[in-house]
């Protein structure tokens, strides 16, 4: 099992995130066909002032009270990075924790919850992975080729996610065909032996649409173990993805959906002995295989005001540690579920959901043979609308995990628009949990009496338009408290439910379209994560955090863009990390039709920090090649 960082010393991790949306799509909202009308995703596209996460449905960003970021495949882009990871850092109350340079393990966090309490879907796949000690994702093996847009969902999420949504959902969705048939290849290379291909075809016609996309990464890297404390090896990191989406509509009233993505990823990786700092391992690599499918079928009835979803997903991990010391060489494990979801149309301003699942996850190693549990759970959801100034949603939901027990979980969101005094008022409130992971429960040293952790969340914020609606401010103070998290019990020797934490802090994000060429985003947020049982910080997560965006259109055929970013000091059990700042910049040229000269500078004044003690960080780098379409 691959070297971590003693993060679930402390029982909680946090976070937060929000957007990367164009100022004026941000602000000035088209009317969107609620699901039950035949617009309803994937059969036909999803607007870009559109999401699909807070309720399952197709809504409008301006219509839900729930806390929502939409970052769109242009929007990732425009900061031409490769990984998801990267783009997040991007994004205003994220933070992003990897232990090395690329290929690292990577943690995302979301408002005070630990990296085990961000369920990650992948078109609504549930790709956690069962075979590591929390059921958690991580991010170094998933890269930005092929997606369309990223939805995160801030706040405890179970009511309609199920077990993992404690802190909240990442929804990966993959790009949707449509048009002439389009090819699209990216050739670009740069500092540390750097090197990035990508090749797509996407079109989409009223019967069928389709996107498939290879790509090829791979770097040198930096020493995973700091080359400061004399660790001069570079790791390197080599990722190879293939995806893809297949839709066929034979009528208005049918849609049958597949997707699904497979990665290949070497990461060259150090020993970090136990209560020491990394060092050196020159044999030592990570070699993971992962998959994820889909098939969904979606049905119409009564004109479209009934719709029928039933899906079937399935992920598979395979993990190889080629020097692993005292510990397992090998981890496998795999995810089936089952999914139904019907929603009514109940009035033009009213939405029923009806949904259930019933999942499966297995894992093994090599000296434990395959254990599995299951998890099935079932809810009911109602969007509403009164007037044209409140919208509302309120739900609950059941579930029955075989090892652990039982769960109830319930989801009240509100958005107020004060249109005469140019403001939105918007909260929620919820409640998770996450079922114990199989290594927690049924591998040895594991205690299969373990309770699923729990949370509560609520938040409560305002948005006021400024400079005629040209520009925004929102500002939201929220608030997560967490129960029976899973700790070891010294008192016992084994894992226990003993763990308390508490977040609590404020978001505040502005945009402005300065003119026509030029959009600025900002955002601040402050947060003070505490792990009440030891009474001190949570690990990692700055008490203050900052981004700044500039896109600037520079000419009809260039582009540029600045992304900075600001973390605070942070506490860790092994020693405080300093506050840093990084400076992105990214920029286009178009050099001829259908060829564009891309290129990107990371870290432009050459900071350097630390995000786990003792583990390298990359210094500045230059990127640069050529993007073609035809």
């Amino acid at each position: 099992m691959p070297a971590q960082p003693p993060e679930n010393e402390s029982p909680l991790a946090e976070t937060e995130i929000v957007p990367l949306l164009d100022p004026q799509q941000d602000l000035v909202l088209p009317e969107v066909e609620v699901v039950g009308r035949l617009d309803s995703f994937p059969a036909n596209p999803l607007p870009d002032t559109a999401a699909i996460t807070p309720t399952g449905t197709t809504v409008a960003v301006g219509k839900t009270g729930s806390s929502v970021t939409v970052i769109t495949g242009e929007e990732i882009q425009r900061t031409q990075q490769t990984t998801v990871a990267e783009v997040l850092r991007q994004v205003e109350g994220v933070d992003v924790v990897r232990t090395g340079g690329p290929g690292g393990i990577t943690s995302v966090f979301i408002r005070g919850a630990n990296s085990q309490h961000t369920k990650v879907i992948l078109d609504g796949i549930p790709i956690n992975d069962p075979s590591n000690a929390g059921r958690s994702f991580d991010f170094s093996t998933l890269s930005t080729q092929n997606i369309e847009r990223i939805e995160v969902l801030r706040g405890p999420q179970s009511m309609l996610y199920g077990s993992d949504a404690i802190g909240g959902v990442i929804n990966i969705i993959t790009k949707r065909g449509e048009g002439p048939l389009t090819a699209t290849a990216l050739v670009e290379g740069g500092s540390f032996n750097s090197s990035n291909t990508s090749l797509t075809m996407s079109g989409g016609n009223d019967l069928f649409y389709h996107s498939t996309s290879l790509g090829y990464q791979g770097t040198d890297g930096v020493s995973s173990a700091q080359f400061a404390n004399g660790n001069p090896e570079r790791d390197g990191y080599y990722n190879g993805t293939i995806s893809g989406r297949y839709g066929w509509t034979p009528s208005e009233l049918l849609n049958v959906d597949y997707v699904f993505r497979y990665a290949d990823v070497h990461a060259a990786v150090d020993d970090q002995p136990f209560g020491s700092l990394p060092v050196d391992n020159l044999i030592r690599s990570n070699l993971s295989d992962v998959f994820y499918e889909k098939i969904q079928l979606q049905s119409f009835q009564f004109d479209g005001l009934v719709e029928h979803r039933v899906a079937l997903d399935h992920t598979n991990y395979e993990r190889v540690d080629t020097d692993p010391g005292f510990l397992d060489p090998q981890y496998n494990g795999s995810t089936k579920q089952f999914e139904y979801q019907l929603n009514l149309m109940l009035l033009e301003d009213n939405i029923f959901t009806v949904g259930t699942n019933h999942l499966n996850e297995e894992a093994s190693n090599t000296s434990t043979p395959a254990v599995s549990q299951y998890l099935s759970g079932v809810f009911l959801q109602d969007q509403y609308q009164l007037g044209d100034r409140f919208y509302g949603t309120a739900g609950v939901r059941w579930d029955d995990h075989s090892v652990a027990g039982t769960a109830q979980t319930y989801r009240f969101t509100f958005l107020i628009d004060a249109w005469e005094i140019g403001s939105e008022f918007h909260g929620s409130i919820g409640t998770g949990f996450r079922a114990p992971s199989l290594a927690e429960n049924l591998f040895p040293f594991g205690n299969p009496n373990l309770r699923p952790e729990r949370s509560k969340g609520w938040d409560v914020g305002v948005t006021k338009y400024i400079f005629d609606r040209q520009g925004s401010i929102d500002v939201t103070y929220f608030r997560n408290d967490f129960q029976d998290l899973i700790a070891f019990d010294f008192n016992t020797f084994l894992l226990e439910n003993i763990g308390t934490a508490r977040s609590t802090g404020v978001e505040v994000v502005g945009v402005w379209g300065w003119d026509e060429r030029t959009d600025i985003r900002s955002t601040y947020t402050f947060t003070s994560p505490r792990d009440l049982d030891n009474d001190r910080p949570l690990q990692r997560r700055p008490r203050n955090k900052a981004t700044l965006g500039v896109e600037r259109q520079v000419a009809s055929d260039a582009t540029v863009n600045l992304y900075m970013l600001y973390v605070d000091n942070r506490f860790d059990l092994s020693g405080p990390l300093d506050s840093y700042i990084t400076v992105n910049v990214a920029g286009t040229y178009e050099l001829a039709q259908g060829m564009t000269l891309v290129g990107r500078i990371d870290n432009l004044f050459d900071e350097d920090y630390e995000e786990v003690p003792g583990f390298g960080t990359l210094g500045i780098g230059a990127y640069s090649g050529l993007r073609f379409v035809w």
